[in-house]
């Protein structure tokens, strides 16, 4: 859910990509963030590590593109 609010450490990055890696082609995989693909480089800080696990995200997939305004702050300003 969170994905792209941090920068992502150097060991966290790596444990991202084994977790996609070996989950690809094998199981179904949701990510949710309100970055695009061409920003995640800004909490990666290493498109070497981004191009193979967006390359393994998106094959095969199906990307939903949602907008709107944020579930959190409708339900602040109802409450």
């Amino acid at each position: 859910d969170e994905l792209g609010y941090l920068p992502m450490s150097r060991q966290a990055r790596y444990n991202l990509f084994q977790l996609v890696n070996a989950l690809y082609e094998y199981r179904s995989v949701i990510i949710t963030t309100n970055k695009e693909f061409t920003a995640w480089g800004e909490f990666f800080h290493d498109d070497n590590v981004v191009v193979p696990i967006v390359d393994r995200l998106i094959h095969h997939s199906h990307i939903f593109i949602m907008g709107g305004e944020s579930y959190r702050l409708r339900q602040k300003r109802q409450g």
